[in-house]
């Protein structure tokens, strides 16, 4: 027999023995314990805590013992060689406070006086073990074991190794030898410079299985076939939908409890009488949304708001959405504000109708002064109100002169208004030029009527 044969041989056969043996997976709850293998204090540590001075002048302390321990969770593989070994791969995740330099003492300072400048890092581990069984975990209620590996940990900013040391036992709970309680405590050697020793302890739960197991065929006898009806209703088990429930026939065995045709298996509703179109639910307020799914069942309501009204915050009869003042009572026709009272209004249109530019220009009569400065005041007593300005012209002239004059004289009056300190936000500016007359063109006076600055009030910005 040659070489290559024999090597063949041999790695099926150690493959097959693999596939042939036990695995396990675990889930496992515990601690990490860095502060004992620094200090030797592995259970607590004495805190001093300075409280306050009494009267001789000595100060008073007070001592608390503090477990200097931080949990972690870890997922364990295992894999049996023989009967004595297995082989451990666990991935262990914990949130640590401690510092990031190496010397101990500064470890230990931090933690006893300077708590609030201790450092946060994630910690992941990842180790390779062999376990040694004392006694058969199989033959075995309390198979203790101990172990040894190698460790390769995360620390947010650094990587780092350890050697894993440590005993630990398996307590078999259940009859099929499959489910253990594992319980483990270890000790890390650090092998690199930024790690420190430390311990680790967990319990948790175990299960073993067999992968390439297949449970037995059973042989099947041919019987003679039987009509059952397990129910009673008639209609026998083969063709009842329902076997197990009284039904009636029309519905395949199925009952109909709340009598509305719809067989309780398909009816979202079952006990309470509704309609086809709804799966048999019911639409008691004839929103079109039906009752099981319908937020407010008993009010018609919308589907974007599960059968319910939109929300209307301040009660004002206009929904949220479309509520321009959401948080202020108004009106429906100001779009859910209050209504800008009458007499502001007309202060402005009066001050509006005294607003005078030189002919054909763009330019400000100094008589204009006082009107514009009238309407700056009213923006500046109510902050809540926005302007709109609107230039107009006669039918004078070209229409596109008309339409870029009577925008420059629209902007020229905004402008002035934000240079006497309104926020540019609350004013708009735009030209119509001659397409909205107010009166006739043909007319001297018409023309005079229609050659006009509007500023027209808001309390929401258009």
């Amino acid at each position: 027999m040659n070489r290559k044969l024999l090597v063949i041989i041999f790695t099926l056969a150690l493959v097959n023995t693999a596939l042939a043996q036990q695995h396990g997976v675990g889930v496992h709850f515990g601690a990490y314990d860095f502060y004992g293998p620094q200090t030797g204090s592995y259970l607590t540590t004495q805190k001093n805590n300075i409280t306050y001075a009494s009267d001789n002048g000595i100060n008073d302390t007070s001592t608390k013992s503090v477990l200097m321990w931080n949990p972690l969770v870890r997922v364990t593989y295992w894999w049996q060689l023989g009967k004595m070994f297995d082989l451990n791969f666990a991935v262990s995740l914990s949130d640590l406070q401690y510092p990031g330099k190496k010397p101990d003492s500064a470890y230990i300072r931090r933690v006893l006086y300077d708590e609030g400048d201790r450092i946060d890092r994630f910690l992941g581990e990842f180790d390779v073990r062999v376990n040694f069984n004392i006694l058969q975990r199989q033959k075995y209620i309390f198979s203790p074991y101990l172990f040894a590996g190698l460790n390769a940990s995360y620390h947010t900013i650094y990587l780092g190794a350890d050697l894993p040391v440590g005993l630990g036992v398996n307590v078999m709970l259940s009859k099929q030898k499959d489910i253990y309680l594992n319980l483990e405590s270890g000790y890390k050697l650090a092998i690199t410079d930024k790690d420190q020793n430390h311990l680790q302890h967990s319990a948790g739960i175990v299960y073993w299985f067999k992968p390439r197991y297949k449970a037995p065929v059973p042989e099947v006898v041919a019987e003679a076939p039987v009509v059952r009806d397990a129910d009673n209703d008639g209609v026998v088990d083969s063709a009842d939908k329902c076997p197990t429930v009284p039904g009636l026939p029309q519905f395949a065995g199925c009952p109909d409890s709340d009598n509305d045709g719809i067989p309780d298996n398909t009816d979202a509703c079952p006990l309470v009488a509704g309609t086809a179109a709804f799966n048999g639910c019911p639409d008691t307020d004839g929103d079109g949304i039906p009752d099981n799914t319908d937020k407010c069942p008993y009010q018609a309501g919308l589907a974007q708001y599960n059968g319910c009204m939109p929300p209307d915050a301040d009660h004002d009869g206009v929904y949220d959405s479309d509520d321009q003042c959401p948080n202020v009572a108004g009106t429906v026709a100001n779009h859910g504000c209050p209504e800008i009272k009458k007499e502001v209004i007309e202060k402005v249109e009066k001050a509006a109708r005294s607003v005078f530019f030189e002919t054909g220009k763009s330019a400000l009569k100094k008589v204009s002064y006082k009107s514009l400065n009238t309407i700056v005041q009213v923006l500046k007593d109510d902050p809540s109100l926005y302007v709109d300005i609107a230039g107009h012209t006669d039918n004078v002239g070209k229409p596109e002169r008309n339409m870029t004059l009577s925008d420059a004289r629209a902007n020229v009056c905004r402008d002035y208004i934000i240079g006497q300190g309104i926020s540019s936000d609350r004013i708009t500016a735009k030209g119509f030029g001659e397409t909205q007359p107010i009166a006739d063109n043909k007319t001297a006076t018409g023309r005079a009527q229609n050659r006009r600055t509007e500023f027209k009030l808001s309390n929401y910005k258009q």
